[in-house]
């Protein structure tokens, strides 16, 4: 993994050594043949920028070139803003919106959860954006960030306590970077060139200031509450000597930014438009791709079983035709069987008026009642009347009344096609 700044010089490191190159025209060949990898090594300059071999030359990377890159860019803008963190879609377009209102257009902007629907909107000037990947090839890059993430980062793996207010002040030699901190939100980053301390502390004061104002709302409560991390180690002693009970801390680190990326966790990496609407076309077209081959299958796979389901549909189909010829022969046999066993059984019988029967049960009948179906069968020493019975036009149905010739009638409820409707059974 190789790690680089970008700011007014450019630092390139590949984890142990560290190169600052100017800018210029032989700055897109240099870096073009770092990623791309070839066979000319980087020879000796200075002990501090190069690595030595095992051939004892001095060389930077390596023959196959760079693989994998982090970046952190320092000329980016900042701002807090809320928005509605349950809606995704309308959460980034909100915030893109609000930055665009108060910068201008042009930025590529990146959001960071801060608090609940409150978020840190870091923007980067799009022509920004395109020049690094014209430097670095985007396809190589792991993660691009606002150079605050990475020293974030940093200092929070150095456990800093950013529950209070941190200012950091980076010294790159003759470039000195401010950045004020306050938990996870922080400053635009400032770029100034002086090393003496008497001189930067009125624009510590006035950054603090500018960070507060910019913040508005979500400014910190205990603005006096400050530590100054400086990885200049005479400028640290210089702010305590000059200025009594300030709190100042040293960080032994020449390059803090690269180091952080070492460490970072985001995800967070700026891309032109035109590549994420090259990737959102190729996404389509796969999308569209899949749907279609499922679309295919599916319909193969339906035409399978609808052919397979009319086959056996045809089949079904005559043999439940012939079943319903065998069904009609045997209930019209059957009735005509019922009719005649119920004729000669009354026939049989003698001494059984069933005329007198039938009016004796309907007369104790309640008059919202009608006989439905009745029928008389006679057992070894009894005959029995069975008959069913509903209340007109769905009426409530009355107690039967038990006397005479009901008296040890049994009498049931019962559904027929979801009608209800009263059994009665008569043991003569």
């Amino acid at each position: 993994m190789n790690y680089l700044l970008f700011n007014n010089e450019i630092f390139i490191s590949d984890g142990q050594v560290v190169k600052k190159m100017e800018k210029g025209p032989a700055l897109k060949e240099e870096l073009d043949s770092r990623f791309r990898g070839n066979d000319n090594d980087y020879k000796k300059e200075n002990d501090d920028v190069y690595k030595k071999g095992n051939d004892n030359d001095y060389k930077y990377g390596n023959d196959n070139g760079i693989e994998n890159a982090r970046i952190c860019c320092v000329d980016v803008d900042v701002m807090i803003a809320s928005a509605p963190q349950d809606y995704l879609d309308k959460k980034d377009s909100i915030l893109a919106q609000k930055f665009e209102a108060a910068y201008s257009e042009g930025y590529i902007t990146l959001n960071e959860k801060i608090d609940n629907n409150i978020f840190q909107v870091i923007g980067i000037k799009a022509e920004k954006v395109k020049e690094i990947y014209s430097l670095v090839p985007s396809s190589k890059v792991d993660a691009f960030v606002p150079y605050a993430i990475a020293i974030r980062s940093l200092l929070v793996n150095n456990q800093t306590n950013m529950a209070k207010l941190v200012l950091f002040v980076d010294d790159l030699g003759h470039e000195k970077l401010m950045t004020v901190f306050d938990g996870l939100k922080f400053s635009r980053t400032r770029t100034f060139y002086t090393d003496k301390a008497h001189d930067i502390l009125p624009d510590i004061k006035r950054s603090l200031i500018d960070f507060n104002k910019k913040l508005g709302e979500f400014a910190p409560k205990a603005a006096g509450n400050l530590t100054i991390i400086t990885n200049n180690k005479p400028m640290a002693e210089a702010f305590r000597s000059l200025e009594v009970g300030l709190s100042v801390d040293f960080l032994d680190c020449p390059f803090p930014a690269l180091e952080g990326l070492k460490s970072i966790d985001t995800q967070i990496k700026y891309r032109i438009p035109e590549e994420i609407i090259l990737e959102r076309k190729k996404i389509e077209l796969r999308s569209r791709l899949m749907h279609a081959v499922i679309a295919v299958c599916i319909g193969l796979t339906a035409a399978l079983f609808d052919g397979l389901n009319l086959i056996t549909y045809s089949f079904i189909a005559r043999d439940f035709a012939g079943e319903n010829l065998k069904n009609a022969h045997l209930k019209d046999t059957l009735e005509g069987m019922d009719q005649r066993v119920y004729r000669d059984s009354l026939k049989k019988s003698k001494n059984l008026n069933y005329s007198s029967v039938f009016f004796d049960v309907s007369g104790l009948l309640p008059s919202t009642y009608e006989v439905s179906s009745f029928k008389f069968s006679a057992d070894k020493d009894h005959w029995i009347f069975d008959a069913y019975l509903f209340a007109q036009d769905d009426q409530f149905y009355d107690e039967i009344s038990r006397s005479k010739i009901l008296k040890k009638a049994e009498i049931k409820d019962f559904f027929i096609k979801n009608r209800p409707g009263k059994y009665l059974k008569v043991v003569l």
